[in-house]
C-alpha cells in the first residue's frame, strides 16, 4: 500500500486530532494476533503486471527452466545451486568465507579451517562461550568467518561473438580461496536464505536491497535511475522506458547473482550476452526432466534430457511482443530480445518463485482456512505430542512458549512466520516500513519494521541494512524516512519515493508525531539489522543466522535464551556502531526457559512448520536433476588439480530430477522424516 500525500493528510485530519487520550491508546500495544494458515494469506499482487506477462503458465515454465539451468552460470552454477534444499544451501564443504579481512580466523584449535574444509556438526555453534546461559561468560571460540554459499571459480564463457566468449582470468594466488596454489571456489559472504515462500517478503536479500519495485534491470529499484528496458513503439521504433513494478522483490533479487562474479557468473558480462548464450542452446540440456515434471514435463524433450522448447520461443509465449519483437540491433549487435534479457529473466524467475507457497504444514491443518472453509483439525498437531506428557515433547506446548515466554512471534509474526511480509506491513498497517519502539537498551528509537538487530555478531562486522546501496543512498527506509523532511514525511527527496504514517508508530512521543516529519537527530537503530526469516520448514535450511553461525534448532533456542551473543551490557555492546551504543531489539533478553520449553519450543518449529511436501520434494517443490559442485576432491590441505593445473577439480552432488509425486517415488527418502529427523 503507498499513501499518497492527500490520503496521508486524510488519515491525519479526520476525527479528532489525537489528543493525549488518543496517544496514550497507542501507547498501550496489543499483544500480536496468533499465526493464521498461510492458505488464508493471498500472493501479493503486481499491479500492472499483464502488460509484460500476457501468459502466466508459461511464464512459470521459463522461469523454472531459467533457475534450475546449470548453463545459466559460468562454471556450471544455476540459481538452484545455492537453493536446492527446501530452497536454502546445507552444503558442508568449501562453505567458508572470510569476511572483511580476508584471512581465515579458525575458531578452534585444528589448523584446517579455511578453503574446502568439510563443516561438521561439532563445529557449530561458531561463537561458544563457557557457560551457555551467560552471554558474557568467558568465549569459549569464535570466528568471523561466515558460513556462506559456494559458486564460481573461474573459466570462459561459450564462444558465441559477439562479447559473449570474455574470459575470466584466474585470480591471484595470493587470495584467500586457494589449497596450496589451486584455486577453490569462491564463496558468498552471507548464508543463503530459502526462496520457499520469499514471495510474501516485501524486501527480498537479508539486508533487503532487493527492492519491491522492480526496474527491469537491476536490484534498486527506482534508485537506479539508468534503469531502462527497450519498448517497441507502434512505428516500429524502440524507446527506452522505466519499469516500475511494485511487490515485485523477487524479480529485484533474481537479477543480482545472475552477473555476480561470486555466485553465477563469469565477470565482465551483462545481461544481453547471458541472454544471446542462453537463446542458442536448449533448455536443461545436460539435466533430466521427469515425465510427471508438475511444470516442464508437457515440455520434456523425448530422451527426458532437458525439455523440447527453446529459451527464445518461451519468452514469446510468456511476454508483450513489444519487449522482443523489434528487428533493431545495438552497435554491438544485440537485438531487443536480447538486451531486454534482464526483464525477462526477473519476472519469470518471480512467477516461478511465486508458486512455492507451503502451506500444507501440520499447522495450516490445525488452524483450517477460513478463505477455503477448511475446519481445523485438532489432531494435525496432537498426533504430534500430547500435550499433557511431560515425558516427551510436545509441540502443542512449544507454541504457547513461542507466542508467550519465548516472544518469537514478536519477530516472527503472522502466518507467514516473519514480520518482513508484504501484508503484515500493509494490509493489517502494524507500523508500515518504519516503526517506533523502545529499543533492547529501553531508549526510544525509530527502525525498519521487519529487520533487528539481535546480537549475532558484532554490528562492526557486517552493517546490514545499515549499509548503503551502490548509488551511495541508504539501504534503510528508516534512514531515509528520518533525513527526508517536510512535505509529506519524506516523499520528494527520499530515492525510493515512499512515505511513511507515523500515527501507526508503536510510541507516540508527543500528540504532534502525526502532524510533524521525524525530529532533527531522531535516533535511528538500523545498524547491524537483518531481515526476519521466515519459520517455515526451518527445520530443513540449516545453518541459520545471516552468518550461518548456528547449526541446530537447539542452538538457536540457546542463542535467544540467553539474550544472544553480544558482548557487553545494553547501551554499550557489540550491537552498537557509531553513535548509538546500541541496536539492540528489545526482545533480545535473558528469557529464562526450562529444559522443557526449549524442547518443546523445538519441536514446534521442526514438527508443526515443516510442509511434506517440501520434505518430499512433491509438487510444486519437484525439479529437474542438478549436478551441484559440493566442494573439490581432496580435503582442505590437498586438492586435486583438473587439467587447467591451477584449479581444484570439483566434486559432484547429484541430485535426481523428482516429478510430481517427489522423492519417495523415485525410491529416495524425504530430507526429513514425519518424525522430524
Amino acid at each position: 500500500m503507498r499513501f499518497s500525500a492527500l490520503a496521508l493528510l486524510v488519515v491525519i485530519c479526520t476525527g479528532a486530532l489525537f489528543s493525549n487520550q488518543t496517544v496514550q491508546a497507542q501507547l498501550a500495544v496489543s499483544p500480536p494476533a496468533s499465526p493464521g494458515s498461510l492458505k488464508d494469506v493471498s500472493v501479493p499482487p503486481v499491479p500492472g503486471l499483464v502488460n509484460y506477462i500476457r501468459d502466466k503458465n508459461a511464464a512459470i515454465a521459463l522461469g523454472k527452466a531459467l533457475f534450475w539451468d546449470r548453463n545459466a552460470g559460468s562454471d556450471g552454477m544455476a540459481c538452484a545451486s545455492c537453493h536446492f534444499n527446501a530452497g536454502a544451501d546445507n552444503r558442508a564443504k568449501n562453505q567458508l568465507n572470510p569476511k572483511l579481512n580476508g584471512v581465515f580466523n579458525k575458531p578452534f584449535a585444528s589448523s584446517s579451517w579455511g578453503p574446502n574444509y568439510t563443516l561438521t556438526g561439532a563445529d557449530f555453534p561458531l561463537h561458544r562461550v563457557s557457560n551457555v546461559l551467560d552471554r558474557n561468560s568467558a568465549i569459549v571460540s569464535t570466528t568471523d568467518d561466515v558460513v556462506g554459499s559456494a559458486g564460481t571459480q573461474s573459466g570462459t564463457q561459450m564462444n558465441l561473438l559477439p562479447k559473449v566468449g570474455v574470459a575470466c582470468t584466474s585470480r591471484p594466488a595470493g587470495d584467500a580461496f586457494h589449497v596450496g596454489i589451486a584455486m577453490t571456489r569462491l564463496t558468498t559472504n552471507r548464508n543463503s536464505p530459502t526462496v520457499i515462500n520469499a514471495v510474501f517478503n516485501y524486501r527480498n536479500f537479508w539486508d533487503g536491497r532487493a527492492n519491491n519495485m522492480f526496474n527491469g534491470v537491476t536490484p534498486f529499484g527506482p534508485r537506479d535511475r539508468n534503469a531502462r528496458v527497450a519498448e517497441q513503439q507502434a512505428d516500429g521504433s524502440e524507446l527506452l522506458v522505466a519499469v516500475n513494478l511494485i511487490n515485485s522483490s523477487l524479480a529485484s533479487q533474481a537479477v543480482g547473482p545472475a552477473l555476480s562474479n561470486v555466485e553465477m557468473t563469469c565477470v565482465l558480462k551483462g545481461f544481453k550476452e547471458l541472454g544471446r548464450k542462453l537463446f542458442l542452446i536448449r533448455p536443461l540440456r545436460d539435466q533430466d526432466v521427469a515425465v510427471d515434471d508438475s511444470v516442464l514435463g508437457v515440455y520434456r524433450y523425448p530422451t527426458g534430457a532437458g525439455i523440447s522448447v527453446n529459451y527464445g520461443a518461451l519468452v514469446k509465449k510468456a511476454f508483450n511482443p513489444k519487449y522482443w519483437s523489434s528487428t533493431n540491433k545495438d552497435a554491438e549487435g544485440y537485438n531487443q530480445f536480447e538486451r531486454n534479457f534482464s526483464l525477462f529473466w526477473g519476472l519469470a524467475i518471480q512467477a516461478y518463485e511465486s508458486t512455492l507457497v507451503s502451506d500444507e504444514t501440520p499447522w495450516d491443518k490445525y488452524v483450517g482456512s477460513k478463505k477455503l472453509n477448511i475446519p481445523g483439525d485438532a489432531t494435525a498437531m496432537t498426533s504430534l505430542g500430547d500435550p499433557n506428557d511431560y515425558s516427551k515433547v510436545s509441540p502443542l506446548r512449544g507454541f504457547d512458549v513461542f507466542m508467550g515466554k519465548g516472544a518469537c512471534i514478536a519477530c516472527h509474526k503472522g502466518a507467514e512466520f516473519t514480520g518482513a511480509a508484504t501484508r503484515l506491513l500493509f494490509e493489517n498497517q502494524e507500523g508500515g516500513l518504519v516503526e517506533r519502539m523502545r529499543m533492547g537498551d529501553k531508549e526510544i528509537a525509530l527502525y525498519d519494521n521487519g529487520f533487528y538487530n539481535i546480537g549475532v555478531r558484532p554490528t562492526a562486522e557486517d552493517l546490514g541494512i545499515g549499509a548503503t546501496d551502490p548509488f551511495n543512498h541508504p539501504l534503510s527506509w528508516t534512514r531515509q524516512y528520518a533525513n527526508a523532511g517536510f512535505p509529506a514525511f519524506g516523499i520528494s527527496t527520499n530515492p525510493d519515493k515512499f512515505q511513511v504514517n507515523p500515527c501507526t508508530f508503536e510510541i507516540l512521543v508527543n500528540p504532534s508525531d502525526c502532524l510533524q516529519p521525524p525530529a532533527q537527530g531522531s535516533r535511528v537503530a538500523v545498524d547491524g539489522a537483518f531481515k526476519t526469516p521466515t519459520l517455515r520448514n526451518v527445520a530443513l535450511t540449516a545453518p541459520y543466522f545471516h552468518n550461518g553461525g548456528t547449526g541446530t534448532l537447539e542452538q538457536v533456542v540457546e542463542f535467544y535464551n540467553r539474550g544472544g551473543d553480544r558482548r557487553g551490557e545494553d547501551g554499550s555492546d557489540t550491537s552498537g556502531f557509531g553513535s548509538n551504543g546500541s541496536n539492540l531489539d528489545a526482545d533480545i533478553k535473558v528469557l529464562g526457559l526450562t529444559s522443557q520449553e526449549k524442547a518443546d519450543l523445538v519441536s514446534f518449529m521442526r514438527h508443526a512448520l515443516t510442509d511434506r511436501r517440501v520434505a518430499c520434494e512433491m509438487a510444486p517443490f519437484d525439479h529437474p536433476s542438478l549436478v551441484v559442485i559440493n566442494g573439490h576432491r581432496g580435503n582442505e590441505f590437498n586438492v586435486t588439480n583438473a587439467i587447467i593445473a591451477d584449479k581444484a577439480d570439483d566434486a559432484l552432488l547429484n541430485l535426481p530430477a523428482t516429478g510430481k509425486n517427489g522423492l519417495l517415488a523415485i525410491g529416495r527418502p524425504c530430507l526429513i522424516n514425519d518424525k522430524g529427523e
